[in-house]
């Protein structure tokens, strides 16, 4: 009897830990489970998707790193942070790009108008293995200079 008290202690206690962890949705989504294991499984399957899903989330953002760029309009922030859902997608899901990667990835995406900056980030990549953070800082502080220069540039007046 004391086995089995402590089993169900421990079950009530996993249950309620889990339920405190979610939010409405997902608390009226596995409320009706009963055992944790049940509302663990019934989450992931929500959440992950069994494994044909899981794949097809792969296979979408695959092509999505495989096509990604950056636009004339986008700020260095944007492409980062449309970039950084892709990789942390694929990485949740077992996928991961190492830092090489994401670093190429990163300077093939630039657009035409950072042709120049393009050219010496490849050529300073492969001297040296370069961290996407550092990548990031160097390219903010590119876009930072290049318009400091426009705004310093007279504007063309319209006749």
């Amino acid at each position: 009897m004391v086995i089995a008290t402590k089993k169900f202690d421990a079950n009530a206690k996993t249950q309620y830990a889990l339920l405190q962890a979610l939010n409405d949705d997902d608390i009226a989504r596995v409320i009706h489970c009963n055992p944790p294991y049940e509302i663990w499984s019934h989450l992931v399957v929500t959440h992950e998707g069994i494994s044909q899903v899981k794949r097809a989330k792969i296979n979408l953002l695959c092509s999505q790193y495989e096509n990604f760029t950056m636009h004339e309009n986008d700020s260095i922030g944007d492409m980062v942070t449309k970039f950084t859902k892709i990789t942390n997608g694929l990485a949740f899901l077992g996928d991961a790009i190492d830092n090489d990667q994401k670093v190429r990835k990163i300077i093939h995406a630039l657009p035409p108008s950072w042709e120049v900056k393009a050219i010496t980030l490849k050529e300073l990549n492969d001297k040296e293995e370069m961290e996407p953070i550092s990548l990031i800082g160097n390219l903010k502080t590119y876009e930072m200079e290049r318009k400091a220069k426009e705004e310093m540039t007279p504007q063309k007046k319209k006749k």
